[in-house]
């Protein structure tokens, strides 16, 4: 009876045994199952993070570079005043070089001006030469396709200016006429486009006034505002003549892509423009070329 008691007991105690090691490789084994997923699931949250982090780096980048670089790099065009111009101590200077330099201000960084051709700004933005192009520029469907713009910060129009006394007054009369116009602007492209003409290129305004002048040509097709600018500097040799024949709206040029640098150049601009800021660069700039 003992040895059958014992060996029942032995049984039993067995089958505990095996139970205990069965239920322990269970827990063993649902714990690795739950460590793979957690380690899944942090892998998935990482590779999330990075991707929103990558997101916003793209989103950033335009600040980004110009912040640690410490500067903001503006491009512009001189030879179209007021807005651009080589001041007195022979750098330039304007209402555009002004704005760019609230913008910088803003950003808490120095101002570098490049100026170049107007016809090679909108290709410096795309490659990267600069952030920013303030030079009196219009939107056109071909610049849009391009690079992005700022909210409107002056309106305008093209003109004709003409050699004092002859006699032109409307474009009717530029038949058999030397017109001139500044490379790749607005002018040149409504010359041409809708009037028809072959207009001589010159790289900037200032240029086309010294044109009629000298009595190498006889008409100019230019902004309203730089007109008068010009003619105020050379009232007994130009005079503007007739109605605007365009109505255009100036605004800075971002390249595409950079939401959060357009964001705040909208911002320096909008208050610029409700403060009165922009009306009081333009008073400036035309007090000081009358001057001059």
């Amino acid at each position: 009876m003992k040895k059958v008691l014992a060996f029942v007991m032995a049984a039993a105690l067995l089958a505990l045994c095996l139970a205990g090691c069965g239920a322990g490789a269970a827990s063993q084994s649902a714990q690795s199952a739950g460590s793979a997923a957690a380690q899944s699931a942090a892998g998935s949250d990482a590779q999330s993070a990075g991707d929103a982090a990558s997101a916003d780096a793209e989103v950033g980048e335009a600040l980004a570079a110009i912040q640690s670089s410490g500067k903001l790099v503006m491009m512009t065009a001189t030879g179209f005043p007021p807005y651009e111009y080589i001041g007195e101590d022979g750098q330039p200077a304007g209402i555009d070089i002004d704005i760019a330099q609230l913008v910088a201000d803003e950003l808490g960084v120095e101002l570098e001006v490049l100026d170049m051709d107007f016809n090679l700004l909108v290709d410096s933005l795309k490659s990267g030469k600069g952030q920013l192009v303030a030079a009196g520029m219009s939107v056109t469907e071909e610049r849009a396709s391009q690079i992005d713009f700022s909210v409107p910060y002056a309106q305008d129009g093209q003109c004709l200016m003409v050699a004092a006394g002859s006699g032109i007054a409307t474009v009717e009369d530029l038949a058999g006429k030397t017109v001139v116009v500044q490379e790749a602007t607005t002018g040149h492209i409504l010359a041409t486009d809708t009037l028809g003409l072959e207009p001589l290129a010159f790289k900037n305004a200032v240029d086309c006034a010294s044109t009629i002048i000298g009595g190498r040509a006889d008409a100019a097709i230019l902004d309203r505002t730089t007109i008068r600018t010009l003619v105020s500097a050379h009232p007994d040799e130009l005079e503007l003549v007739g109605e605007p024949l365009t109505e255009e709206q100036y605004v800075l040029g971002i390249a595409k892509g950079n939401e959060d640098f357009q964001a705040v150049v909208n911002k320096v601009l909008q208050q610029a423009i409700d403060d009165g800021t922009i009306e009081a660069l333009m008073d400036k700039h035309l007090a000081i070329l009358a001057e001059g």
